[in-house]
């Protein structure tokens, strides 16, 4: 009787030393995981009324370089979707990645258009629920 109780007693703290550091690993590795990056909007629109149609040289020169700085953060992963409306009211959107709104809004306000006071901006977090694939357009 002895005997029995011995091994029972050793297959039930073997298995609670099993369970326990399973559990353990689960929540180590749930605790030390990197949490996703968030990801961030922002709303851009023209300043001025007529800019679409009329953009001064100062303004083209500005969207320009907005634009490289799109395409330069795009190619490093920060950006992971831009574009305008082409319909009025003109919103442009970016969609990007950013460890935390105050990354977010150093980014847009880096941003040449915003900073040269072509677009005003609007920054506000995104959940990405659906992602599909996206070819941009020619």
């Amino acid at each position: 009787m002895k005997n029995r109780f011995n091994t029972m007693l050793a297959c039930l703290i073997v298995t609670a030393a099993i369970t326990g550091c399973a559990q353990t690993k689960d929540t180590t590795d749930a605790q030390i995981a990197p949490p996703p990056d968030p990801h961030y909007i922002y709303y851009i629109h023209p300043v001025r009324e007529g800019f679409i149609t009329e953009p001064t040289p100062d303004e083209a020169r500005k969207v320009g370089a907005h634009f490289e700085y799109l395409k330069k953060l795009t190619a490093e992963g920060t950006v992971q979707l831009a574009g305008p409306s082409t319909d009025p009211p003109y919103t442009g959107i970016v969609i990007l990645k950013a460890k935390d709104r105050e990354t977010a809004e150093a980014i847009m306000n880096k941003d040449p258009a915003v900073r040269g006071g072509v677009f005003r901006a609007r920054l506000s977090p995104i959940s990405l629920s659906l992602v599909g694939i996206l070819t941009p357009t020619p």
